[in-house]
């Protein structure tokens, strides 16, 4: 898993409740106090699991209540390293359509074309028809809560809003069907105005 997901974890954390919030999380996940995550670096999948479980624990928090807190810090950082990626999507549609070349993009960084391709092959997205988007997620982390999270969280920044529905198609993989309250580049006034 690519560092800058537990970076983000971390420093949501520390902008929270400080270093004693962030001592308790990687005691109780069994991480090292003197960690350090590096955003070009991969880092165990299962790390990350036990990061966002101890997070629970620790606050009270729902693993989707931490999902909603964390996608949206998670999308700010992005719009910081990654702005093209924001520029160059005129909804959240089309944003979450390229999400999968997002993500090939986040891990070219990574050392070995083994580390590369085990992110690379997490997601695949297809369009059904304009408002309506399938994605299937393949990943032994089952952070399905986390996608929904950061689909709703894009959907917001492009002030739209998306239903999604997830099944588990196989073991360790769902399939997320996206469907947005108007078509592919329309606005809800939009519909109005064709309708008068």
């Amino acid at each position: 898993m690519i560092g800058i997901i537990q970076k983000v974890l971390i420093d949501l954390l520390h902008d929270t409740g400080g270093e004693e919030l962030v001592a308790n999380v990687l005691s109780e996940a069994g991480v090292p106090a003197d960690v350090t995550y590096r955003i070009d670096q991969n880092y165990s999948d299962d790390e990350f699991n036990r990061l966002l479980s101890a997070s629970a624990v620790i606050t009270g928090l729902s693993v989707g209540e931490l999902s909603a807190l964390y996608a949206k810090a998670f999308l700010d950082r992005a719009k910081v390293l990654f702005p093209r990626f924001f520029e160059m999507s005129s909804s959240s549609e089309e944003f979450l359509m390229r999400q999968a070349t997002i993500h090939a993009v986040m891990a070219s960084g990574l050392k070995t074309q083994d580390e590369r391709k085990a992110v690379t092959d997490k997601f695949s997205a297809e369009r059904i028809r304009p408002g309506f988007v399938r994605v299937t997620y393949r990943s032994a982390n089952k952070l399905k809560d986390l996608y929904i999270a950061l689909a709703h969280e894009v959907a917001a920044i492009y002030d739209e809003k998306i239903q999604v529905q997830c099944d588990e198609t196989g073991e360790n993989e769902y399939c997320f069907e996206l469907k947005w309250q108007a078509p592919f580049g329309l606005k809800p006034s939009d519909h109005l105005a064709d309708a008068s």
